[in-house]
């Protein structure tokens, strides 16, 4: 195990909640990095080419929270997520009737990652997009009820799909 992965580790073990862009910044190596150094029980890595079928199956899911982060702020769009098609090296959201539209540069996608790691210390599972660089394009967490847990439909999908897309 490399000195990398075992700093990692030691960090999420201190802290379980420790968010994966700060501690990626504090260790100066891309945010894909820190989520590949995680325990195996935490990360599951899909492969790119599956990100229309997970894309599809997660627009089954009754809630999800759908996270992007830019130098301007950080935007979090909660619901159900739009069907969507390619076109132009793009995937663009297509159904007008959810919150979420636009187009996502999905030709800069290089790993898919399903991540299961506590947040402010809450049970949490997302689907995370990087680039090549390394850099999180995007994310799509499980839907919470009005007690903030999260949906038990939302989970049990999930966790199909963290093992049916593995690789």
């Amino acid at each position: 195990m490399s000195d990398f992965v075992q700093v990692v580790r030691q960090k999420v073990t201190e802290n379980p909640s420790v968010m994966l862009m700060s501690l990626a910044k504090e260790l100066g190596r891309p945010e894909a990095e820190v989520v590949a150094a995680l325990p195996e029980e935490m990360r599951v890595h899909a492969s790119k080419n599956d990100f229309g079928a997970i894309w599809a199956a997660m627009t089954g899911w009754e809630s999800s929270t759908f996270i992007t982060i830019g130098c301007g702020g950080v935007v979090e769009v909660e619901g159900k997520l739009p069907q969507g098609n390619f076109m132009h090296g793009m995937f663009n959201l297509t159904d007008r009737q959810c919150p979420l539209g636009g187009h996502l540069f999905i030709n800069k996608l290089e790993h898919i990652w399903f991540v299961s790691k506590p947040f402010f210390n809450k049970e949490s599972h997302s689907v995370q997009f990087f680039d090549a660089a390394g850099d999180q394009m995007f994310a799509v967490y499980l839907g919470r009820n009005e007690q903030r847990e999260i949906i038990p439909s939302v989970k049990e999908a999930y966790m199909h799909m963290r093992s049916e897309f593995a690789v």
